[in-house]
């Protein structure tokens, strides 16, 4: 019976050490992979500058009335207008996009705090794709002339980004290279090779005439040209490890 149960005890016992054993190995390879001593790691960044070659419009159509359906009917009456004129000067109808429609109430609050209910606003926000950058302020005068009260943005863009890309991360790169040497000289090492390096993009688009009611004084110039399409920075960013000797 003695030497039943001692069996049985170093069964359990040798069952329990395989169990640690796989349950360590599983950790094991859970764990972050270092870099054998001594590295540097630095972040560098590149930029590039580029003309865009298409801009990307926002603008819209704002009816108010006390009636709901009649503020509805005049603001898609005059939507179309606008888009038909759009059209009229070349605008391919795919290159036109509906991006907000919306209604709100509106309210009166000079008799009582709750406010009374005395009609409703309509916004119907289109944005247009014009790939000739030089006819957005003809296009925007044609819209606005058509019906169009409102501007959200006009941003000017590129449609391949890729050349202005490389030549950031090149920059980026040599720059990063740099600052590892120098690091490396200063601890006295010398820079050994290359372990890893990893990159990232930020674009600005440049916005022109932002938020614009061609109801107001303000937007109710004679033209809205001219407008300048100003350029487009890409910035790259990389982080880099390098080994020192």
């Amino acid at each position: 019976m003695k030497n039943r149960i001692t069996r049985r005890l170093l069964v359990l016992s040798l069952a329990i050490v395989c169990l640690l054993a796989l349950s360590g190995s599983a950790v094991a390879a859970e764990l972050p992979v270092k870099y054998e001593a001594p590295v540097v790691v630095v972040a560098a960044s590149g930029t590039s500058t580029v003309a865009p070659d298409q801009a990307r419009v926002s603008l819209g159509v704002v009816t108010t009335h006390k009636d709901l359906a009649r503020a509805q009917s005049e603001n898609n009456q005059n939507t179309q207008k606008v888009i038909d004129a759009i059209i009229s000067m070349g605008i391919d109808k795919n290159l036109i996009q509906t991006s907000n429609y919306s209604i709100y109430p509106q309210y009166d609050y000079s008799t009582r705090s709750t406010g009374i209910l005395v009609g409703y606003q309509v916004r119907n926000e289109i944005t247009i794709i014009i790939k000739d950058i030089d006819r957005v302020g003809t296009i925007l005068d044609g819209a606005v002339q058509a019906g169009a009260n409102t501007v959200n943005y006009v941003s000017f863009e590129k449609s391949n980004l890729g050349a202005a890309e490389n030549e950031a991360l090149l920059k980026a790169i040599a720059r990063g290279h740099e600052k590892a040497q120098v690091i490396a000289g200063a601890a006295r090492m010398s820079l050994g090779k290359l372990l890893s390096i990893s990159e990232g993009y930020d674009t600005s688009i440049y916005r022109n005439l932002a938020n614009i009611s061609l109801d107001s004084p303000k937007g109710m110039g004679e033209s809205l040209v001219p407008i300048s399409p100003g350029e487009i920075k890409v910035t790259a960013t990389v982080t880099m490890v390098y080994q020192l000797q």
